[in-house]
Order: C-alpha cells, then sequence, then structure tokens
C-alpha cells in the first residue's frame, strides 16, 4: 500500500521523469538517469516510509566517502578495485534519494544544499585519488598524484560552472546541434567513473583518461566563463 506522504517506486519514478529534473539529468548525466536513478527510486520509497530527513541520507553518503581512500590504501588492488566501485555507485544514488527526499517532504533548504555541495565535492576528489591509489598498486606514487591532479581540476571546473549558474548542459537548448549532443554525451559519462576503478589495477593508464576528462570540463568552464566577462 502507498500514500501521497509514503509513495512507491513506481510513483517517484512517474513523478521523476514528468518534471524538469528528468530531462536536466538527461542532458547533464545521462549516465545517472540511466544506472542510478533506477535504485534511488527504492530506497526513496523506504527512506519516506522510515521517516528518514534527507541530510541524514547526505551524511551517510559523506561517511562512505571517506573510506574510499581508506579501501584503495588497504585492500589488495583487485579488492580494492571493487570495494571502490560498488560505493562509488552507492554515494551517486545515495545522492539522488536525498534530494529526492527534500523535495518530496518540502525539507529543501540552503543548509541542505551546502551540505549536499560538499559532500559532492569530497566525493568527486577522493574518488579520483582512489582510483589513482589502486593504479599505482596501493601506493601514493605517480598515479596517486596524477588522480589527485585530475580531481582538482573537477573540483575547480564545479566551482568555475557553479559561479556562472551551473554548467552549459543544464538549461534545455532551444535546438539541438551536432555540437551539443556531443558536448551531453561526454558530460554525462560522469556517473560511469566509479567503473574506472576496476580496470585501474592491470590498466593504470586510465587514470589519464580522468586527467583528460577533468581538462575538457575545466577547459569548457574556463571558456564560457571567459566569453561571459567579454559579453
Amino acid at each position: 500500500m502507498t500514500s501521497p506522504d509514503h509513495p512507491g517506486p513506481r510513483t517517484l519514478a512517474r513523478a521523476y521523469f514528468a518534471s524538469s529534473k528528468s530531462g536536466e539529468e538527461l542532458r547533464g548525466n545521462w549516465v545517472m538517469w540511466v544506472l542510478h536513478r533506477w535504485p534511488s527510486f527504492v530506497l526513496t520509497s523506504l527512506c519516506l516510509r522510515a521517516g528518514i530527513r534527507p541530510d541524514r541520507v547526505t551524511l551517510l553518503g559523506g561517511a562512505l566517502v571517506w573510506l574510499l581512500p581508506l579501501m584503495a590504501w588497504l585492500l589488495p588492488p583487485a579488492g580494492a578495485a571493487w570495494a571502490v566501485c560498488v560505493t562509488g555507485f552507492v554515494v551517486i544514488v545515495l545522492d539522488c534519494v536525498d534530494g529526492d527526499v527534500a523535495r518530496w517532504t518540502g525539507m529543501t533548504s540552503a543548509r541542505g544544499a551546502r551540505l549536499d555541495f560538499i559532500v559532492d565535492m569530497t566525493f568527486w576528489g577522493l574518488l579520483y585519488l582512489s582510483i589513482g591509489i589502486i593504479a599505482a598498486g596501493g601506493t601514493f606514487g605517480g598515479w596517486a598524484v596524477l588522480g589527485m591532479a585530475a580531481g582538482w581540476a573537477r573540483l575547480l571546473a564545479r566551482v568555475v560552472n557553479d559561479s556562472m549558474g551551473g554548467h552549459s548542459t543544464e538549461a534545455a537548448p532551444a535546438r539541438w546541434t551536432p555540437l551539443g549532443v556531443g558536448e551531453a554525451a561526454v558530460v554525462g559519462l560522469s556517473g560511469a567513473i566509479p567503473f574506472l576503478a576496476l580496470a585501474a589495477p592491470s590498466a593504470p593508464w586510465v587514470v589519464w583518461l580522468l586527467l583528460g576528462y577533468s581538462a575538457l570540463d575545466l577547459g569548457d568552464a574556463l571558456l564560457r566563463l571567459l566569453r561571459s566577462d567579454a559579453a
């Protein structure tokens, strides 16, 4: 049985796909739209039934985030790869859940948004570092430093984008162009990054992919900033 206050996963899914949030995430994070939203509906329903506040969900994700570098450092490379991948997947799902719980219960707030921002920034920085540690065989060697640099570049891009009101893919375009489709496709790969941890033990060069991805993101953000200043 479900009620307006305790909706089931199907009700949550219908509400989500009927909202502008769905289109925004499809343009800006299509991997999350495909992979992470579906389990989030189940967890959101359980949280609403249990009366769990959105900030508690955010804090749970924040606690898991700090386990990433520890698992990468302390576990054998193969085990660390799976642990980081699965934990990263769960953190992204929880990021979907806390927002849905907040919106459904009317508990959205500036405090919650700031907390979510802090956890999100910490997550991506430590995830990139953790993948670098795994690639370095569980040490803080060169690959770990490269992963940390990639994480720093991603975080800087996020700060620049937020200063301009969000990423360029957040607003619906008046007309889709091949360039716009390509940009949305690349930007939307973000949700797949935890899976790179699985390749890191045998193919450490995947850390270069992280650095390249972050460099593209940062370059796009800085270019938009320069254009806005020129205007």
